[in-house]
């Protein structure tokens, strides 16, 4: 396998596994790119931050925000100083679909990683975190 298959295929165990979860994740009022938002929460707080982390574009990013602060997962509060820039906080209610999320997709990764030996996935681990 070269390097553009390797690259495909972890693409595809990524769909995969977000796939297996969706359903789940939408009962908590999250989608994907929501689940990780709400995730990079607990380094970053702006959202242009939040933005080149996620490889998201500024508008997509506010209008995640908009609907994790509808559903009361993510509080707005306003940069002291400068009244244009805000900061992003998760809330009691968000850190709890977060933690929620993460389990749910443990879950999907789990069922493709029970496809794999012990051996097998003891290196998959080792390899993958020595690549990231």
């Amino acid at each position: 396998m070269n390097s553009w298959e390797l690259l495909q295929a972890h693409t595809l165990l990524y769909h995969s596994v977000m796939g297996g979860a969706e359903r789940e994740l939408e009962l908590l009022k999250l989608d994907v790119k929501s689940f990780f938002l709400l995730g990079a929460l607990e380094h970053l707080k702006h959202p242009a931050e939040l933005a080149r982390f996620l490889l998201l574009p500024k508008p997509t990013v506010t209008f995640l925000v908009k609907r994790l602060e509808a559903a009361g997962f993510v509080k707005r509060r306003s940069v002291p100083g400068d009244l244009r820039r805000f900061e992003l906080t998760a809330t009691p209610e968000g850190k709890k679909a977060l933690e929620a999320a993460k389990s749910i997709l443990v879950t999907s990764m789990e069922e493709r990683l029970n496809r794999l030996s012990p051996q097998e996935r003891e290196v998959y681990t080792r390899l993958m975190a020595k690549l990231a």
